[in-house]
């Protein structure tokens, strides 16, 4: 069987302005040891497995239009580490959004106007401020998404959660069935894609591509997330960051 097309959308147009020493630098263009923060998973998620049933077919960039030239030659230049001897990557820019929902609706219609996935391909998304994604992370969730039509990570909630009402006072909800979701979240891409023009019609936002897909009537599946996959956001989760990928 030939391995399913994975086209990856890494999502880096975010303002990121909490993190980063307050030099108004956004955090995922901030550099580190193993260069801007936004290649970091690109780095890892470009290192393929030959036995995976997928493979990577393109990738999208969402950016901010003045760092276009710039993020152009950077991925270029990690795209070239990578080639030795594999085909060219595809590789295209969006602009952002002004929401998370609109900014991935403008990656997927550059996608489609480029490239034109078939509609049993895959699609990843990512937030480029969770730079400790692992390869095994995404594996999972393809291998879930061509099962399920959809999946994404999520991790155990430590606290007790309730649902604040003022008419009704506090709702408990029940802590063993509850998850914190994680990206990278990977979908078949017709339904996806059709998921999101609906979203674009009807003028609707979500927190993340799951919520939207399951508004649509899909719900993904649920793949065990990684703890260390945490998100950057304030400036304790950038120096953080910034240590342990000096070490690395």
């Amino acid at each position: 069987m030939r391995p399913t097309p994975l086209h990856l959308v890494l999502l880096a147009g975010g303002r990121g302005l909490r993190a980063g020493g307050g030099d108004g630098e956004p955090k995922q263009f901030r550099r580190t040891a193993r260069g801007p923060l936004y290649t970091v998973s690109l780095r890892t998620f470009l290192d393929e497995r030959p036995d995976a049933p997928w493979h990577l077919a393109s990738l999208t960039i969402t950016a901010p239009e003045e760092r276009h030239a710039p993020v152009a030659r950077e991925v270029a230049a990690v795209l070239a580490d990578r080639r030795r001897g594999r085909p060219a990557l595809p590789f295209q820019l969006a602009a952002p959004g002004a929401t998370r929902t609109a900014s991935t609706w403008h990656a997927l219609r550059e996608l489609d106007t480029r490239l034109g996935p078939g509609p049993d391909d895959l699609v990843a998304v990512h937030d480029t401020a969770r730079p400790f994604a692992s390869h095994d992370l995404l594996d999972a969730l393809a291998r879930a998404a061509l099962a399920a039509g959809g999946a994404v990570p999520g991790v155990p909630v430590p606290d007790t959660i309730v649902r604040s009402r003022a008419d009704a006072g506090a709702e408990y909800l029940a802590r063993a069935e509850l998850v914190a979701v994680q990206t990278p979240q990977v979908f078949r891409w017709a339904g996806f894609f059709a998921a999101h023009a609906w979203a674009a019609a009807e003028s609707l936002e979500f927190t993340d591509d799951g919520g939207l897909a399951a508004a649509r009537g899909d719900a993904p599946a649920v793949v065990a997330g990684e703890a260390g996959n945490w998100k950057v956001t304030t400036d304790a989760d950038w120096e953080r960051a910034a240590a342990r990928l000096a070490g690395d």
